[in-house]
């Protein structure tokens, strides 16, 4: 039994690293995506200030994402 809860919960090979690495590429690419699309609507579209703060509020999320994943990947080579 302990095998088995070892096998599903252990630490996994340090190959498993380039996730987090492909995450942070992933988020990277999302945050600058939204922020350009964010940019071009809220300009062309001449939106409030609940549209700025919404999308502050969203990009903030992309950027923590994408540190997140950047920091593990920084974790997990570095063992």
């Amino acid at each position: 039994m302990s095998s088995f809860i070892d096998y599903l919960f252990g630490p996994l090979p340090r190959d498993y690293c380039i996730w987090f690495y492909f995450l942070s590429i992933l988020g990277y690419i999302w945050l600058i995506f939204f922020v350009i699309s964010a940019l071009y609507l809220g300009i062309t579209k001449r939106k409030g200030s609940e549209y700025w703060m919404s999308s502050i509020a969203i990009a903030l999320g992309y950027a923590i994402f994408y540190f997140q994943n950047r920091l593990l990947h920084s974790m997990c080579i570095s063992k």
